[in-house]
């Protein structure tokens, strides 16, 4: 998608059951469990928008802030 030839950038918004099987396709070995992930949405440390019941997250912010919390930045 191009606007005034700059490139736009679709966030990727998914429920906390996809995003966290985004995180486990890119890391089957990884630490992080879906329990924590949910307490990362529900406490506001990640942005999050309401669909209907659901929560939904991008999940490139989502990897952007565990990238940082496990470089100790976060």
């Amino acid at each position: 998608m191009e606007e005034h030839g700059a490139v736009l950038r679709l966030p990727r918004m998914r429920t906390l059951t996809e995003a966290y099987a985004c995180i486990k396709e890119a890391d089957p070995e990884t630490a992080f469990t879906a329990n924590y992930v949910r307490c990362l949405i529900v406490s506001g440390a990640i942005p999050r928008m309401k669909c209907g019941k659901k929560y939904l997250v991008d999940v490139d912010l989502l990897i952007e802030h565990l990238r940082k919390v496990a470089q100790g930045n976060g």
